[in-house]
């Protein structure tokens, strides 16, 4: 990306290329589930960091274009702080979002587990079966076959929210496209060492 703004190419460009990567990656990531396999989960990481690495080469270089070079040791503390400050803040609402669809999709996945529910009933006999030849108590068989069942729905609550905190990203990610439109051209010298400050 370096040797890109270094030639000329116009920041913006490169960034947007990187928010549409990064917005793919999550976008990926949000339409998982449980059945996949470790390189289906690294694939999408490996995008995102190729995004991310799009973008902030080309930020700084957009950042520190129209300073004056007398203000530029100061605006890199500026830039470092609201670049620390953001990746907290953006973990704390991408927790707190994540705590929230957790409850709600475990209430949703609760709602139909109950005695009149036949599936319910036919799932908790079956392990129960199992439990009570592995343990020859029959009621501990039935509670651990609830426990199998409880533990099932809290894992799929818990991916579904991780999923929706992935989209939520990508969502916001495109979003940020459309501050581009408000930035200033910013073109790096032809043959400027970008990364020299």
């Amino acid at each position: 990306m370096a040797l890109l703004l270094g030639r000329g190419v116009d920041a913006r460009w490169c960034i947007l290329t990187g928010l549409l990567v990064v917005a793919g990656a999550n976008y990926w990531m949000s339409v998982m589930n449980l059945q996949i396999s470790p390189w289906q989960v690294i694939w999408p990481r490996v995008v995102l960091v190729m995004g991310l690495g799009m973008i902030f080469a080309p930020l700084n270089v957009a950042a520190f274009m129209y300073t004056p070079r007398e203000l530029r040791g100061a605006a890199v503390g500026l830039f470092s702080l609201l670049r620390n400050e953001g990746g907290s803040v953006g973990t704390s609402i991408a927790q707190t979002i994540q705590e929230r669809r957790d409850q709600f999709h475990l209430e949703r996945l609760g709602e139909h587990l109950d005695p009149f529910n036949p599936g319910w009933n036919n799932a908790v006999a079956q392990l129960q079966t199992v439990f009570t030849r592995q343990t020859g108590d029959p009621v501990t068989a039935k509670r651990m076959a609830w426990q199998v069942l409880s533990n099932l729905r809290e894992q799929q609550a818990a991916s579904l929210a991780f999923f929706d905190v992935f989209w939520v990203c990508a969502v916001v990610t495109l979003s940020l496209v459309f501050l581009l439109f408000f930035m200033r051209r910013s073109v790096a010298a032809k043959g400027a060492h970008v990364g020299g400050e």
